[in-house]
């Protein structure tokens, strides 16, 4: 729902939501919930004119949407590389979500971990990466799967965490803002990579993967939200305050998902290079040209 936070947007979501609906609203950065106190709706920080976020929020709500893309479109390739060049090596890339709700004795995770999928995106991956997989034993081609953890980098828009986190700083730096970084739980630990290593990984896998199997492209360790708040902060050239913002926590959340990058590395020599400290300095920086831009 967009306008939520405007002068009809309380009343009508609590009537949407009374006639059964499931509401979820979009509010414009700076974000004013001022009159969504106590409002049990999920709330996302997006501006309209960000096509990317919008895109991704509402596929990440539209199950068929996902499963389309991810699925189908996997499917097209093998399909097209199965008719017109068998021989040709695919690299299908799925993801780290496709292992979804992990227990600490799991962890790091490995590639024989069970996918236990938790969000539609995890569960449309997974089918893709299962798909691969077995059109590969069907019908002979050269899979090989990568499953690439968190990562951020220049460009990445700000549907995602570390963007959203970095845009707020930039923002605030920019006198556009009141000096406050708001974002969900604080506490999730997630596995971060540069997106420049994971590229690196995809050459890597294309170029030395083994045929038929599965990689983990990841960093190998964990941090905490909280964490890339922290050092975010070092990097800024302003005070902030931090506040963890219930509206935006999402409605399950694994606490902990750190993965082993053991067998990329030892089939192909693949590890992450770049520093997760410089990763975020040039995430922070690539924000603020942006900001400047944004006039």
């Amino acid at each position: 729902m967009t306008g939520i936070g405007g002068f009809a947007g309380r009343p009508v979501a609590e009537a949407l939501v009374a006639g059964g609906h499931a509401v979820e609203g979009i509010l414009r950065p700076p974000v004013e919930r001022s009159r969504l106190v106590g409002l049990s709706v999920p709330l996302h920080a997006l501006d309209l004119l960000d096509r990317d976020g919008l895109r991704a929020l509402v596929a990440a709500r539209d199950p068929e949407a996902a499963y389309r893309a991810n699925l189908g479109g996997t499917l097209a390739v093998l399909d097209a590389v199965r008719a017109g060049a068998p021989a040709a090596r695919v690299l299908a890339v799925t993801s780290g979500d496709v292992y979804g709700t992990v227990t600490p004795e799991e962890l790091p995770i490995g590639e024989e971990t069970p996918l236990r999928p938790l969000t539609i995106y995890g569960a449309s991956k997974a089918a893709a990466d299962l798909t691969a997989a077995q059109w590969g034993r069907a019908y002979g081609l050269d899979v090989v799967r990568a499953r690439p953890f968190n990562h951020t980098g220049q460009g990445q828009n700000a549907a995602f965490v570390c963007a959203a986190l970095a845009r707020q700083i930039a923002r605030i730096e920019a006198g556009r803002a009141e000096p406050v970084v708001r974002a969900g739980n604080l506490d999730p630990v997630r596995d971060f990579s540069d997106v420049c290593d994971i590229a690196a990984g995809y050459v890597a896998l294309l170029e030395r993967g083994r045929s038929g199997e599965a990689y983990n492209l990841c960093s190998g360790a964990g941090c905490s939200i909280a964490e890339v708040v922290a050092i975010l902060r070092t990097h800024a050239r302003v005070a902030v305050r931090v506040a963890s913002d219930p509206a935006l926590r999402r409605p399950v959340d694994v606490p902990r998902v750190v993965g082993s990058h053991a067998k990329a590395t030892r089939d192909t020599g693949w590890e992450p290079r770049i520093a997760w400290t410089d990763t975020l300095a040039a995430v922070l920086e690539n924000w603020r040209a942006r900001v400047a831009a944004e006039g």
